[in-house]
C-alpha cells in the first residue's frame, strides 16, 4: 500500500485523463467534408475553420462537423438551398436578423443550425453536425 494513497490517485487519474485528451490534429481530422454525406454548402459559403475546431475541441464535442459563413442577408436563400438539398423542411424560429432555421435529419444523423454568427459580426453561421450511430 502506498504511503501517499492521494497522490497515487491524483496520478492514476492524470494518466486516465491524458490517454483520453485529444489534439488539435485530432480535432482537425474530425472536420466534416459535407460532400461526405451528400451535401453541399450554399454557393458563395465558405469554411470558418477556426470556429470548427473550436467547437471540436469542447469536451462533448459532435463526432465531425462543419462551420460556414455567409453575408446575413443570406439566410433565406441558404435555407431554400438545404430545403431543396435534403427534402425536408426547416425548424424556424426568430425572425429578421435572429431568425434561426434548423434542419434535422434523423436517418442521416445530420443536423444543420442557420443563425446569426455569436462571433463573426453580420454574417450567417451554418452549423453542420454529423454524429453517425456507433
Amino acid at each position: 500500500m502506498s504511503r501517499h494513497p492521494i497522490a497515487l490517485a491524483l496520478a492514476l487519474l492524470l494518466t486516465a485523463a491524458a490517454v483520453h485528451a485529444q489534439s488539435p490534429a485530432d480535432w482537425i481530422k474530425r472536420i466534416l467534408d459535407p460532400a461526405k454525406i451528400g451535401v453541399t454548402p450554399p454557393p458563395g459559403a465558405t469554411l470558418n475553420r477556426k470556429l470548427t475546431v473550436d467547437y471540436l475541441s469542447k469536451e462533448d464535442p459532435p463526432a465531425e462537423m462543419a462551420i460556414y459563413m455567409m453575408p446575413l442577408d443570406q439566410l433565406p436563400a441558404a435555407s431554400d438551398h438545404f430545403k431543396q438539398t435534403l427534402g425536408v423542411a426547416p425548424d424556424s424560429t426568430g425572425s429578421g436578423e435572429f431568425a434561426m432555421h434548423r434542419f434535422t435529419v434523423p436517418a442521416r444523423h445530420l443536423v444543420i443550425l442557420l443563425a446569426r454568427s455569436q462571433f463573426v459580426d453580420d454574417k450567417l453561421q451554418i452549423t453542420i453536425t454529423y454524429n453517425p450511430a456507433k
